[in-house]
């Protein structure tokens, strides 16, 4: 039977894609290139695969330009971004001035905590913890 074997990309519509792609460059560190057909804005991840140990270039991260402009609210979706050290990544964005939603999440397997974009989409920053055995 076939199944969903992860996720593939994250694909943002965006008023100002340009805007929002800067913003994520500049606050989050996620360097971002022109998309070739000049619509928008990309960044390729390598990742590991489980079964093979096979570097692949996925997932991406995009941000589209949009032709009919979006609501600001209402967009429903929250982008997880995996990070090395929450707590010195929140004090990064401090001095950026992006405030946190001002609650932390601990749990055997994480830690968890949410900012906004420019354009109010919800960003959830999660440090994995990593289990023995």
């Amino acid at each position: 039977m076939a199944s969903i074997k992860g996720i593939g990309g994250v694909f943002i519509d965006s008023n100002d894609a340009e805007k929002l792609a800067n913003w994520y460059q500049s606050v989050l560190g996620i360097k971002m290139e022109t998309h070739p057909d000049g619509t928008g804005y990309y960044r390729v991840f390598l990742t590991r695969d489980i079964g093979t140990s096979v570097i692949r270039e996925n997932p991406v991260f995009a941000i589209n330009q949009v032709e009919e402009h979006l609501p600001t609210s209402g967009r429903g979706f929250t982008l997880n971004l995996r990070v090395d050290d929450l707590d010195q990544f929140l004090e990064q964005l401090q001095t950026k001035n992006v405030k946190n939603e001002g609650k932390i999440l601990e749990w055997e397997r994480g830690r968890h905590a949410w900012i906004h974009d420019l354009d109010g989409n919800r960003i959830e920053l999660y440090e994995e913890i990593l289990l023995n055995g």
